[in-house]
């Protein structure tokens, strides 16, 4: 199974045109049972994942967390999960950019192998028709 999105500016840490924090991936909730399952109970839970690309030699470990102080707070309102970006997967803070596509597939339980497309490459037209036709919101799919 692989879990396929397109990268926004929010979570890429632009404001008004120009990147000033840092990136995640926004992962959405239509999508989560693709990643480790975190508690609804425990505030802020979170978990590591290795992350697999082909420009490191090494894995890499990244922070999944999910942000559910709607559940843990009365004044709550968060309830999103995100990849936090660090610079073993992005070496630099242009690495990833607007309108790339990341194709995660899950090759064990909190194992994932990586890829990024970018407009022009070979394959990216065919992953956002894919995005496209899903039925998931906001540019985000799931595929066998």
């Amino acid at each position: 199974m692989k879990y396929i999105k397109k990268l926004g500016q929010q979570e890429l840490g632009y404001r008004n045109g120009k990147q000033t924090t840092g990136g995640y991936f926004y992962i959405s909730k239509s999508a989560v049972s693709f990643f480790p399952k975190l508690d609804r109970d425990i505030h802020n839970d979170h978990t590591t994942i290795e992350i697999r690309v082909n420009y490191r030699e090494k894995p890499i470990f990244l922070n999944f967390v999910f942000h559910n102080d709607k559940y843990n707070n009365h004044l709550g309102t968060r309830n999103e999960y995100r990849i936090y970006l660090t610079r073993d997967v992005a070496p630099d803070d242009f690495f990833f950019k607007p309108n790339d596509i990341v194709v995660f597939e899950k090759l064990e339980a909190n194992v994932f192998l990586l890829e990024k497309f970018s407009f022009g490459d070979h394959e990216y037209n065919k992953l956002n028709e894919v995005i496209i036709k899903s039925k998931i919101k906001g540019f985000h799919a799931l595929i066998e």
